[in-house]
This record gives C-alpha cells, sequence and structure tokens, in this order.
C-alpha cells in the first residue's frame, strides 16, 4: 500500500502475525483446530464491521461461501499460521453456532495481543508490503473522516490456503 493523502492523526494500520500466534498456542488448542475448516463469506453475519455493498459485476465474482482451514500453512515457508477473519468468517465446520463463535473469539483474543502486533502510522509516501497468507491487517477509522485518507492498494491473486 502507497501513502498518497493522510489526515492529521489517525488511520493507522495494524497488522497481526498470525505465524507468530499460532506457534505460541497450547498444543491442546493446536490439536483442536489442526483439521478444522472454516466457512469464508464476503460479509459474515456475526461481523460488527459491516463491508460496502459489491456491484452486480462484483457479485459475480465473489463466491457464495468458501471452506479454508483454520491452520494454514505457508507454501513457501511451510509455517503454520492461524488463518480467519472475523468480517468474512460465518461458521466453523462441525461445530454448532455458539461454540463456533466461542472458539473465534478464543483464536482472536489469543492473535491479537499486543506482542503479536504492529502498527503503522502512516506518512506520506510510505509503502507497505504484506503477505495476507500469515497476518491479519486492519486499516483503523479513528480519523477526521472530513479529511482525506488515501492510499493505493495492490492485491495478488494467490494460491488456495491449504
Amino acid at each position: 500500500m502507497l501513502a498518497l493523502e493522510l489526515p492529521d492523526r489517525g488511520g493507522d494500520t495494524q497488522y497481526v502475525n498470525m505465524q507468530q500466534a499460532y506457534e505460541e498456542l497450547p498444543e491442546a488448542t493446536k490439536r483442536r483446530i489442526a483439521d478444522v475448516k472454516g466457512t469464508h463469506v464476503y460479509q459474515s453475519k456475526h461481523s460488527a464491521r459491516k463491508l460496502m455493498g459489491l456491484t452486480k459485476e462484483a457479485k459475480l465474482n465473489v463466491p457464495d461461501a468458501v471452506q479454508h482451514p483454520l491452520v494454514r500453512t505457508h507454501p513457501e515457508s511451510g509455517r503454520k499460521s492461524i488463518y480467519l477473519n472475523p468480517i468474512r468468517i460465518e461458521e466453523i465446520e462441525g461445530l454448532e453456532e455458539a461454540d463456533a463463535l466461542d472458539l473465534l473469539n478464543e483464536l482472536l483474543e489469543h492473535a491479537t495481543q499486543e506482542k503479536y502486533q504492529y502498527r503503522h502510522r502512516w506518512q506520506p509516501g510510505d509503502l507497505v508490503m504484506w503477505d495476507n497468507r500469515c497476518l491479519l491487517h486492519k486499516a483503523n477509522g479513528d480519523y477526521d473522516h472530513a479529511q482525506t485518507r488515501y492510499l493505493y492498494r495492490v492485491m495478488l491473486k494467490g494460491d488456495r490456503p491449504v
């Protein structure tokens, strides 16, 4: 992402190292989630954060639901990471809704500890690249929305999580 125009304050991006978070999970939790899949959708009914609606054309390119493992192995490094997105994950295979939400909350609470986070405070001209296969990121909306936060973002088509 390349920062072009930024508000006076706020609008940072936070990143969470999901590989380190996975590595520091209790062994019992690693075993519990080892072969479990989550169903990902464009906008989960459980997400408090609402995404913008899709155009008709965009809807044609977004599948209704996709199964991904909760533990993803990076294709180059071989390292495992927790693989979930609280905005998109709708359900967890084999779990009742309440149990699935409890597990997601447990994993997110663990993964979003400060020790796994990096917060980038943007400056004009900053260029940041990251690997979505092994981290979470979130743009913070904690700025004056009358001011402009304008960044270029390029996304590369990747492989399916394994």
